[in-house]
């Protein structure tokens, strides 16, 4: 098995927890600075959100985002959202994060065709390529684009892949007439998972039409390739080593890690009670460990430290790196008596600890992890954190945890 890195193996930080944490605690890691940001620091003209983090083992090269802002590159005068990446600077100042993410980092927009024309419509909701053996080099996202690649006649979403190291753009869900949307690429850049009409599609990147994979939503790939959990029905489905089982009965935003030891470990949020120490009337995040077509485990995540009771509030799922069954870290939101707090789970050890703190509450949402949680990301409407310079807009942060590689 690949080489752990300190932070899934080791002792954790001055602020674990053993109970939830108080307003002015320390958070684990470097401080969340802004990453939506203009060329020199300057604050975003409209709201940006969703991100997604290349799983590039320790690396986390880029993060991708949609934005309706049109100050974030030169020549964006589309008038409409679209698709950024952001690289993570070089060297030292990548790993410190201490100054504005630009002009230290680099940005540039993935929703543009192969001729580099920018799209006529909206386009969101990004997923980005890279695995623990693959370097990062596409990107999906869904648009109402017409003028991004051959084939695409109407302005019904579409899923498209860009190739920013070729510089190409693909039509994915091509001959579905329903909006496709919601895309999850697998690591490689080989297959795209996608939504449409109530049902949940995979595509190949390289041709060849989409195939069904069952009734459902909200796809979500490992890095892997080896997995793809769904929402169906109001509960969790997995697809994996051959099996197709149902996860959950009751959950959503699923997310998968890579296969490990023949395991998988699925990451949800519910508000039913899946175990005995769950003692909270709103949603909690849970992980079930998968093996051979069967769940193994259950344990809940959003709790104090293993096996005590449920931290309370509202608990959003975040993400599960690539190793999450056995050793690894699960990420989620606790909203909970006016305050947001952003936490990690370590797998190993059962610590908890805090990575962000927001005094308002639903004001972090839309967390995304990195392949070894060593970078995470997440949107937020907070005017608080560093070098936010939009009172209360709603931008992307990005922040280092421990055992990053610098480029």
């Amino acid at each position: 098995m690949p080489r752990l890195p300190s932070l899934v193996v080791g002792v954790c930080s001055a602020t674990c927890l053993i109970a939830p944490a108080a307003a002015s605690a320390g958070i684990f890691g470097t401080a969340p600075i802004p990453i939506s940001v203009g060329p020199h620091g300057e604050a975003a003209n409209g709201p940006s959100g969703h991100p997604t983090i290349s799983g590039d083992d320790r690396k986390a090269r880029y993060v991708a985002f949609d934005s309706a802002a049109s100050n974030l590159v030169a020549n964006d005068v589309n008038g409409r959202a679209d698709v950024f990446v952001w690289g993570r600077p070089h060297g030292r100042a990548g790993l410190r994060l201490s100054r504005p993410a630009r002009p230290s980092g680099r940005l540039f927009r993935a929703s543009v065709s192969s001729a580099e024309v920018q799209g006529n419509g909206d386009s969101m909701n990004p997923s980005l390529d890279g695995s623990m053996r693959s370097r990062p080099h596409c990107v999906a996202f869904q648009s109402t684009s017409t003028n991004l690649a051959r084939g695409d006649a109407d302005a019904v979403e579409d899923v498209f892949v860009r190739n920013f190291a070729r510089g190409t753009t693909r039509l994915i869900s091509r001959g579905i007439g329903a909006p496709a949307v919601n895309p999850s690429i697998d690591g490689n850049c080989g297959s795209v998972a996608f939504e449409a009409g109530g049902m949940v599609f995979v595509a190949r990147v390289h041709g060849g039409r989409p195939h069904l994979l069952g009734s459902g939503s909200s796809p979500s790939y490992a890095s892997d390739g080896s997995a793809i959990v769904w929402q169906q029905g109001g509960g969790i489905m997995l697809r994996a080593g051959g099996h197709t089982i149902r996860v959950a009965d009751s959950g959503s935003d699923p997310h998968v890690s890579d296969r490990t030891a023949g395991e998988w470990g699925v990451v949800f949020q519910t508000g039913a009670r899946l175990t005995g120490n769950d003692t909270n009337p709103g949603s909690d995040v849970y992980m079930r460990v998968i093996r051979r077509g069967h769940v193994r485990a259950t344990d809940l995540i959003s709790a104090s430290r293993r096996g005590a009771h449920s931290l309370g509030g509202t608990n959003i799922a975040g993400g599960i790196t690539a190793f999450g069954a056995l050793r690894g870290i699960v990420t989620f939101a606790n909203d909970q008596g006016g305050q947001d707090t952003l936490y990690y789970r370590n797998n190993h050890t059962g610590n908890i600890d805090d990575l962000a703190h927001a005094s308002a509450a639903a004001s972090i949402f839309d967390v995304a992890t990195s392949a070894r949680a060593n970078f995470v990301a997440f949107s937020s409407t907070f005017p608080g954190f560093r070098f936010d310079h939009n009172g209360g807009q709603q931008d992307v942060f990005f922040k280092a945890l421990r055992d990053g590689e610098a480029l």
